[in-house]
């Protein structure tokens, strides 16, 4: 199969892998964020990234407190679905 299908198949467990991540992430990072939800947002298959390795599949995950937007974290993997970066902001 190719990045896409199995992208597609694979979207709920990709969702759980990047929740999985975010809890892992530096424990201050972790606990400066007042939040009380986390949301899967999206899924997208990077080609080009500037200092990304592509292809790749970008995780994106809302940090809601209240129903409210307080942040973003996106988790980037390869197709083997190995770490390859994470943002918190």
């Amino acid at each position: 199969m190719n990045l896409l299908e199995n992208t597609i198949r694979e979207k709920e467990e990709l969702y759980k892998l990047a929740v999985k991540y975010f809890q892992n992430i530096n424990s201050e990072e972790y606990e400066n964020i007042m939040f009380d939800k986390i949301v899967p947002k999206s899924i997208a298959i990077l080609i080009d990234h500037d200092f990304i390795p592509t292809p790749c599949i970008e995780i994106k995950l809302e940090l809601q407190n209240n129903q409210i937007k307080v942040g973003d974290y996106l988790l980037y993997i390869d197709e083997k679905k190995e770490f390859l970066d994470e943002f918190l902001f």
